[in-house]
């Protein structure tokens, strides 16, 4: 299963919805972006014990909050993968 879109939600409030190629429909909440960004730094820790780790998470997280560039040009300048195509 490998994600098709993200993009935003509009109803009664706006959310973002991650759809799979599968069909299903995720619509993360913050408890949940929580989990995912505190393992991703403890596995950037393990897998660079001698470098950020972490604290590289934090910078691209604070840097693609306030990103003024397309996505695409966002993951060039951090040499991120993007592993879903955007319609």
């Amino acid at each position: 299963m490998k994600v098709k879109n993200i993009e935003l939600l509009y109803g009664e409030k706006t959310w973002v919805q991650v759809i799979f190629d599968n069909g299903l429909i995720w619509v993360p909440a913050f408890d949940e972006l929580g989990k995912v960004v505190n393992l991703i730094g403890k596995c950037e820790d393990e897998k660079y014990p001698s470098g950020k780790g972490k604290d590289l998470v934090k910078e691209f997280l604070e840097d693609v909050i306030y990103y003024d560039s397309t996505y695409e040009q966002f993951c060039q300048k951090h040499n991120i993968p993007m592993n879903y195509k955007k319609k």
